[in-house]
Formats: C-alpha cells, sequence, structure tokens
C-alpha cells in the first residue's frame, strides 16, 4: 500500500491518539483520568469530533452523490451522539435530572443510552457492547477490505450508497471494536469513542474532498498532490478538534460550581483508578493517587486500609503496620463514643481481617450483624437501614442475602447512585 501524505497524517494521529492514552496510563494518572472522565479534555474531544462529523457529512449529503441518504442517516447519528455526550445540555446549563430518569437511567443523568448502559455490569449492557464492536469491526474493516477485493456484496452496497470508510482507517475501528468490550476495565471504552468519533469525521471529509475534486472514493489512483490536500484538512481537523476540546475544558472548569462538581468526579475517579492499578500490581502508582485523597482526608480509614495492602506487596512492612494500626485507632475512638454504630464496626471487620486478628473480627461482625437485624425489624421500610444490613452481610459472606437487602433499599430508593451501585454489583456477583 502506497503511503500517500493522508495516509501518514491518519497512521500519525491513531499513533498520538492510542501512544498517548497508553503512556499517560503508565507514567501519569492523573493526566489519564482527566482524558477519560465526563467533562474533562477526553469526552470534549469526542464531542467535537462527533459534531465534526455532523457537518462534514451534512456537506456530503448536499453533494451530488448517491451516498447522500447515508450521510444523511450519519449526520443524524453523530448529531443525536452530540446530544447525547452532553446529556442534552445537562453537562452545560447544570440541570437537575428529571425523576423518571433518574430513578431508571444507570448513571443517574438525562440522557437515554445510560437507560441501557452505564457503569454497572447488565446482561443487556453486555449484548448492546457486543453488538456495537462487531458493527464497527464489521464497518470498519471488513466492509473497505472486501470492497477493495471487489467481493459482490461489498460492491452491492457501494452501490446503493453505503459509504465505506477508506481502507487506511481499519485500525481506529478495530482497536475501537477491541476497547469496547473492556478487556482492560482501564476507561478504554471512552478511547473507543474517541477513535470512532476521529474516524468518522475523517471518512466525511474523505468523500467531501474526493466529491469537491471530482475524485475517484478510493484513494488508490489520487495524485500526490489531492493525497496532500486531504492530508492538510486532516491536519486542520485533528487539530481543531483537540484545540476546542483543551478550551472547553478551561473555560467549563472556570466556572465554580462546574469546578466541584468536576473536582468531586475526579476524586472518585481517583479512588477508582489506584484500585485499578492495585489489580494490575501497580501498587506504587496506586499508593500515590491514594496519598492524593488522603491529603484531604487524613482520617479516612478505607484509604488507610488501601495504603496497607499496598506497603505490604511492595515489602514495606514497616509502613504497613503504621498505616494499619493509624485505621484501627482512629475507628477505636469512634467506636468508643458510639459501640452500635454499624459501619464503623464494618470497619473494624476489615481492619482487623487486615492485621490477621480473627477474633476481634468476628467480635465486632456478631455485633453488626445484630445491629442489622434489630434495625431492619425497627425500621422495615427504610433504605438505608437494609442497605447498611446488606454491607455486613456481604462482610459474613452471604451473597444471597445481601442481595436481598441491596434489592430492596434500592426499590425504596431508586434515585440513590449509592443504592443502584450496590445492587447491581451485588447482583453481578451472585449471577452463577
Amino acid at each position: 500500500m502506497q503511503l500517500n501524505p493522508h495516509k501518514s497524517v491518519i497512521l500519525g494521529v491513531f499513533v498520538l491518539i492510542v501512544g498517548g492514552y497508553a503512556f499517560m496510563a503508565a507514567n501519569y494518572p492523573l493526566a489519564y483520568i482527566w482524558a477519560t472522565y465526563e467533562d474533562l479534555v477526553g469526552e470534549w474531544a469526542q464531542t467535537y469530533f462527533f459534531l465534526a462529523a455532523a457537518v462534514l457529512a451534512v456537506l456530503v449529503a448536499l453533494q451530488r452523490t448517491h451516498y447522500r441518504w447515508f450521510f444523511v442517516v450519519l449526520a443524524i447519528a453523530c448529531s443525536y451522539v452530540v446530544l447525547e455526550e452532553i446529556s442534552w445540555g445537562q453537562r452545560i446549563f447544570g440541570f437537575s435530572t428529571p425523576d423518571f430518569l433518574k430513578a431508571r437511567n444507570l448513571q443517574g443523568e438525562a440522557n437515554l443510552h445510560n437507560l441501557f448502559t452505564g457503569p454497572h455490569k447488565t446482561l443487556l449492557k453486555d449484548l448492546i457492547s457486543y453488538a456495537v464492536a462487531l458493527a464497527l469491526f464489521g464497518y470498519g474493516l471488513v466492509y473497505p477490505l472486501t470492497q477493495s477485493l471487489h467481493w459482490k456484496p461489498a460492491l452491492w452496497l457501494d452501490k446503493i450508497g453505503v459509504a465505506a470508510p477508506p481502507l487506511v482507517l481499519w485500525p481506529f475501528f478495530t482497536l475501537a471494536a477491541f476497547f469496547e468490550l473492556k478487556p482492560l476495565s482501564f476507561n478504554e471504552a471512552e478511547i473507543a469513542e474517541l477513535l470512532v468519533a476521529v474516524a468518522l469525521a475523517m471518512t466525511a471529509l474523505h468523500y467531501l474532498v474526493a466529491i469537491k475534486r471530482s475524485l475517484p472514493r478510493s484513494s488508490v489512483n489520487w495524485s500526490r498532490n489531492d493525497s496532500l490536500v486531504l492530508g492538510q484538512w486532516l491536519i486542520v481537523l485533528s487539530v481543531t478538534g483537540v484545540a476546542l476540546a483543551g478550551l472547553t475544558t478551561v473555560a467549563f472548569y472556570s466556572v465554580p460550581s462546574n469546578q466541584s462538581r468536576v473536582d468531586g468526579r475526579i476524586e472518585r475517579g481517583i479512588e477508582k483508578f489506584a484500585r485499578r492499578y492495585e489489580r494490575y500490581d501497580r501498587c506504587d502508582i496506586a499508593n500515590e493517587l491514594y496519598a492524593i485523597l488522603l491529603q484531604k482526608e487524613p482520617e479516612r480509614v478505607f484509604i488507610l486500609r488501601k495504603m496497607t495492602a499496598c506497603y505490604t506487596q511492595l515489602g514495606q512492612v514497616e509502613m504497613a503496620e503504621k498505616t494499619l494500626t493509624s485505621a484501627i485507632d482512629i475507628d477505636l475512638r469512634t467506636y468508643a463514643t458510639d459501640p452500635w454504630r454499624a459501619s464503623v464496626n464494618q470497619s473494624l471487620i476489615r481492619s482487623y481481617r487486615l492485621a490477621g486478628n480473627t477474633d476481634k473480627a468476628q467480635q465486632h461482625l456478631a455485633q453488626a450483624l445484630e445491629i442489622g437485624v434489630t434495625r431492619v425489624q425497627k425500621y422495615p421500610d427504610s433504605a438505608k437501614a437494609a442497605y447498611s444490613y446488606g454491607r455486613t452481610l456481604q462482610l459474613a459472606g452471604r451473597r444471597p442475602d445481601a442481595l436481598e437487602q441491596f434489592t430492596r433499599a434500592y426499590d425504596f430508593d431508586r434515585t440513590s447512585s449509592k443504592y443502584r451501585k450496590a445492587y447491581y454489583s451485588a447482583r453481578a456477583a451472585s449471577a452463577p
């Protein structure tokens, strides 16, 4: 395959996106969070590239071409995705999620796609992910490849106006299909969305240049000058999309109400990614992230326990013992003033188990179970009581009973993201 200027640009953009994300994930976790979380650079980049794809598709649809209907559909689809990305204005204007969506949306947002997918594992979500991955693989690789081989079904699809993406874009679609299945559990689905957005925008731009310059759809026989023109426009598209994403992130973050919301999201992201780095045996990075959280909340026992586990894995025994002792001391001070608080007993169960003190752990487990039973009997319609008891039952290893309590809590209060998360997590853990 002759590497024309526009193909060099396309492959260069692919390497920059994938290499950039890989480099950030391996060395700069905070940058990776900013590049993959909502209302931040990565998601705004997705939004702008989908918007570019929609605008370019409209421009192609205005030309005299038998691909017109396809690009009309593409423009509508990309416009819908843009509106979903910003939750139909919620990202910008910050309005509250309507109660109907809040109770049913898996992420508690004002959009439609999270009625079916979201941060919690469900069978429907898995089916949709596989369907999307198959569609991306088929459209981005199989279709243009079979078309280049003059396969009759592919030629027929082209004849009726189904525009194939340039074959050089296959790495974008193929890797996006793979990442859509979330094999790494590292927010790679966000990278998939960016890859798809860029690939669709580049596809529409390719067709627009080809039609405007009266060139064949395939660039095999394009002159170097024609390829250079497309390459220049591809650079403009890429630089503009990234620049707008960066500027929008800065402008969005400069609004105080948005800043507090984004900071909270980043803080939750730090905690999630610290645990993910643990799973990949990168406890050095995990503890760096936990240390950031501990600066804000120096007596947060959960973080101290996680750091203890990391120090242990890193072989820093003295630091592990010191951190765990601090965690237990903090809980014991609370326990001394309120021994019948379920949460402090649950925390002590975890800490004593980590310390290897099974007798103390069992003592607090028995007390926590007693508290749980008493409270659900006294407050049978309380979501809070059911949720707390469910947490204790999880610690006791009684998964079916825990799921029952989380289901009750979620039924009592469908608008709570905490109860929703506990319900879906427990349901996934109880699945055969």
